[in-house]
């Protein structure tokens, strides 16, 4: 870019476009003459402003972003209890853990009131079942001492079909005492955990995520305590918020300290999306989530674990397009529709003019009509055009 000194501000009226163009020029390259709003000379004023050329480039639009391991087969480890504070997370990523390791140490706040209230119906519960079981049992030994008094045949297989039935009534109700026993145990761990308490790994694995931000805090049985990994196989995961990657297209992954500044770089390929599964994934945020897989060889080649990742993909491309500068395009409202015009310099004037673009990015527009290659455009500040309010 080059800065100049600005000229009179001359908006010149519309010309024949016969008048513009040359016998030379092909339709593709007519130029779409706009008068201005406002007819003859503006006031002349004196500021400095920028001016860019119309280019010849290929117009991209590309993704980029950070990406992170997804191993195929995890577990997510939880504190299943109410009014869990996690007190220490006592692994940390990349760990190697066997079954029966501790992970963490929590405790779990009652108040004595909901303590009391447990132990009460505790207490209650046993307290009916061991009554219910005496009064049966006591039952069937008046029955049993009955039959003792009996002699005849007939009267004795009544009663012993009786006593039977007693006898079986008591096995049933004594199953009932395994729920009893459900519930002493949930107290008396209820009572212990009052205390510290170990979560424990209930398999082995390698450790892929730990919750250390939420030490001290209250755990609820959604927050996830630990992360394990069982194998090493993974899949990258990324974030597609504007839906720029397709299932199949090619990509690259990149290792380093940022998407620029990187050391290695692998062919990657996107392979799930809502392309195939006509079901989109997203994360909390309600991005879209697609995956990005690479080779096995690739994979072994490098410590993907150590390494920040990032993906970078041309999502469309357009060669010998003519480019310019977002900064130099503006836009107003023509009959209910926004119009895009710039500003060109021509003969120490500027000539405002409409184009036409169908593409765009945050810093350049592809333009299909209005302009020509190597044509001087103005970047003029926006307190100047008026739009500053």
């Amino acid at each position: 870019m080059w800065k100049v000194k600005m000229v009179s501000l001359l908006l010149v009226s519309a010309v024949a476009l016969t008048a513009c163009g040359t016998a030379e020029k092909s339709s593709s390259e007519v130029l779409l003459y706009e008068p201005s709003v406002e007819s003859g000379k503006m006031e002349e004023e004196k500021e400095e402003y920028e001016t860019t050329l119309v280019r010849k480039e290929t117009y991209k639009e590309t993704y980029y972003d950070t990406a992170d391991l997804e191993y195929t087969d995890t577990e997510e480890v939880y504190i299943q209890e109410e009014d869990a504070v996690l007190d220490a997370v006592k692994v940390k990523k990349y760990d190697k853990v066997k079954k029966g390791d501790v992970l963490a140490i929590y405790h779990v706040e009652t108040s004595e009131t909901k303590l009391e209230k447990e132990r009460l119906m505790v207490q209650q519960a046993r307290a009916n079942y061991e009554s219910g079981l005496s009064n049966l049992i006591n039952q069937l030994a008046r029955e049993e001492k009955a039959l003792k008094q009996i002699s005849t045949a007939a009267e004795r297989k009544i009663k012993q079909l009786e006593i039977k039935k007693m006898k079986k009534e008591i096995d049933s109700y004594k199953k009932g005492e395994k729920e009893i026993k459900e519930q002493e145990k949930r107290y008396n761990k209820l009572v212990k955990m009052q205390g510290k308490t170990q979560l424990i790994a209930k398999r082995s694995g390698t450790v892929t995520e730990t919750a250390k931000s939420l030490v001290g805090e209250d755990i609820s049985a959604s927050d996830k305590v630990v992360e394990l990994r069982s194998n090493d196989e993974w899949i990258l995961k990324v974030k597609d918020p504007d839906g720029l990657l397709r299932y199949n297209m090619d990509v690259s992954v990149r290792l380093g300290k940022s998407m620029k500044d990187y050391a290695h770089e692998v062919k990657g390929k996107v392979v799930t999306s809502s392309d195939i599964t006509g079901v989109e994934e997203t994360d909390e945020e309600g991005n879209n989530i697609v995956y990005i897989e690479i080779s096995e060889a690739d994979k072994k080649k490098y410590d993907y674990e150590k390494n920040n990742i990032y993906v970078y993909a041309v999502s469309f491309a357009v060669k010998n397009a003519l480019l310019v500068d977002a900064k130099a395009v503006y836009q107003e409202a023509v009959e209910h529709t926004n119009k895009l015009f710039v500003y060109v310099m021509e003969n120490g004037n500027l000539r405002k003019r409409f184009i036409v673009s169908n593409y765009h990015n945050e810093e350049e527009y592809l333009v299909e009509q209005g302009v020509s290659e190597g044509q001087e455009l103005a970047i003029i500040d926006d307190m100047f055009l008026g739009r500053g309010n």
